[in-house]
Parts: C-alpha cells; structure tokens; sequence
C-alpha cells in the first residue's frame, strides 16, 4: 500500500471512527431509555469504532516513528492490542459467548489504553509540530477522557462522577479530533513518510 492510500484509507478510516463514536453514544443513550436492542446494536458500534481506530493508529506510528521510534512502534503495538482486545471481547459479547459482567472492565481498559497512545502520539506531534498544536492538544484530552473513563469504573463503577466526565470528553473532543485529521489525511497536507 502506496503513502497516498493509506492517508486516503486512514482518512476515511478516522471519520468512521468518528461517526462510531458518536452512534456509540447515541445507542447507549437509546439502550438505557429503551432497553434492547439497543444495547446490541451500542456493542456493534464499539466493534467498528475499534477496527476502525487501527489504520489511524498505523498512520500516527509512521507519522513518529523516525522521531522516536522506539516510544512510537510500542506505542503502535499496545494500541493495537487494546483494539484488536476490545472487538473480539464485544463479539463475543454480541454472539452470547460472554456476559456484560466479563466484558464491563475489559472493553473500557483497552479503550483506556488506546487513550493513552492518543495522548502520546499527540503529544509527540505536539514536540515535533507534525499537526497543528491545537489539534495535538485536541487529541490529547480525547485520550485523556479515555483513560478518565477506567479511572472512574475502578474508584466508583459505572454511577462515578469520573466515569461520566471522562466519557463526555472522548464522546466530544475524540470525533473532532478523528474528523479533523481524517480530513488532513484526505487532502494529503499530512507527510507520513517525514524525511
């Protein structure tokens, strides 16, 4: 794959990403009030928003890698991990093979470990002026709100204040985040083979 079908495929990607995460909210919000399907269909979401996160994270590594090659290829790894950890514990959750109860600190760990690599690879954008810096901050309070949602469910459950703080922060500034460098990708204005 060429450096301009990745951006093209990352772009895309990203805004997927984006559309996940605001659907994830909306059905959460729908589950709640109605009870199911919506909660089926708010794990479908989370599915494609972790998918759909991995070639986005594969752009931010080689957006870094000759920076800091070493921080950004593990970075890259544990992001992978954690989504590729995350989709499979909520198919198994779709097709019944687990119940919320295994899944309920699963899911949000690997999400907040995802948040984490945000918060580097931003950071690393930041130091290195790879994006804008309004846009490296951006992404990481996206991350940071990540990471708050674990925080939360392990200091209080589901009812914490953190927990509801740290998801309205990722479910707001993480589609801005994705919409904005999905859209730098697609107009190519991002290098991510950086001499």
């Amino acid at each position: 794959m060429t450096s301009a079908e990745l951006s093209r495929y990352a772009g895309w990607s990203a805004f997927a990403s984006a559309i996940a995460t605001i659907l994830g909210l909306v059905t959460l919000i729908m589950f709640f009030t109605l009870g199911q399907p919506w909660g089926t269909i708010n794990d479908l979401t989370s599915i494609l928003l972790a998918l759909s996160i991995l070639p986005v994270l594969l752009v931010l590594h080689r957006l870094h890698r000759r920076d800091a090659p070493i921080l950004s290829l593990a970075t890259f790894v544990l992001g992978l991990l954690a989504m590729l950890v995350a989709a499979a514990f909520q198919t198994l959750l779709v097709f019944r093979v687990f119940a919320y109860e295994q899944t309920a600190l699963v899911v949000p760990g690997a999400f907040a470990v995802f948040g984490a690599t945000l918060m580097v690879y931003n950071t690393l954008a930041r130091a290195s002026g790879s994006l804008s810096r309004k846009l490296a901050w951006l992404g990481m309070i996206a991350g940071a709100g990540y990471v708050l949602v674990i925080a939360g469910l392990i200091l209080g459950g589901q009812q914490s204040p953190i927990t509801a703080a740290g998801g309205l922060i990722a479910v707001v500034c993480y589609p801005i985040w994705a919409i904005w460098f999905g859209r730098l990708l697609l107009l190519r204005t991002i290098n991510i083979e950086r001499p």
